[in-house]
């Protein structure tokens, strides 16, 4: 069993549950995993969530302790479904230019997730989807139609030269530049959220407190 971080201490009644647990919910463990993500993962991807998903009942071990072995399984399960459901919200942001087709901006992993979890998860693409959208508007006409046909056409360098009027060489260099503009853009989109919504919460706060 391969549990890293070294900082975290329990006692050993959580040490025995855990390892039992371990050894009795691994399969389990795994089944919650593909549930969720698919079979996108390969196997060592999986152990690899299994690892973090015991290294989180770790930290929550007195909680844990508390619980009928039947409980605690229920319990590992749906700590192992919250860290698929937190890997596949960290893959999907590092799908910003790879998912323009409206159909393919995230597949949700599985119909098996709860209402309230797809729910998050679509809420979730959704913005990142009306995000990309306003940085394409902030794009130039080139570099925008040089994403378009990259990444929701699927067109070839050499394809996209041809009928955006470019040199077949030099597409990977004009789309490598409209990349990274759209990254810089679609950062100064969050960061302009996240002042937005730190004014809005000192205002309410200034607010709160002269009425009282």
């Amino acid at each position: 069993m391969m549990l890293h971080k070294k900082d975290v201490l329990v006692d050993a009644e959580a040490k025995r549950v855990i390892a039992e647990l371990y050894d009795k919910g691994h399969g389990l463990a795994d089944y919650a995993i593909e549930q969720v993500l698919g079979k996108q993962l390969s196997k060592g991807e999986r152990e690899d969530l299994i690892q973090e998903g015991f290294l989180r009942l770790i930290i929550r071990a007195e909680t844990l302790c508390k619980k009928e072995e039947d409980k605690q399984l229920s319990y590992m399960y749906s700590v192992m479904r919250n860290v698929a459901i937190d890997e596949g919200r960290r893959r999907s942001k590092k799908k910003l230019l790879l998912c323009l087709n409206d159909n393919d901006w995230l597949e949700i992993p599985s119909t098996d997730l709860t209402p309230e979890e797809r729910c998050m998860m679509e809420a979730d693409i959704a913005e990142k989807r009306r995000r990309l959208t306003e940085v394409l508007e902030r794009l130039e006409p080139r570099d925008r139609a040089l994403l378009l046909e990259k990444y929701k056409n699927g067109l070839s360098d050499s394809e996209i030269g041809q009928k955006l009027g470019i040199k077949a060489r030099n597409v990977r260099v004009y789309l490598a530049r409209a990349r990274r503009k759209a990254a810089m853009y679609y950062g100064d989109e969050v960061n302009e959220e996240k002042r937005n919504r730190k004014s809005k919460n000192q205002s309410d706060s200034r607010a709160g407190a002269e009425r009282m």
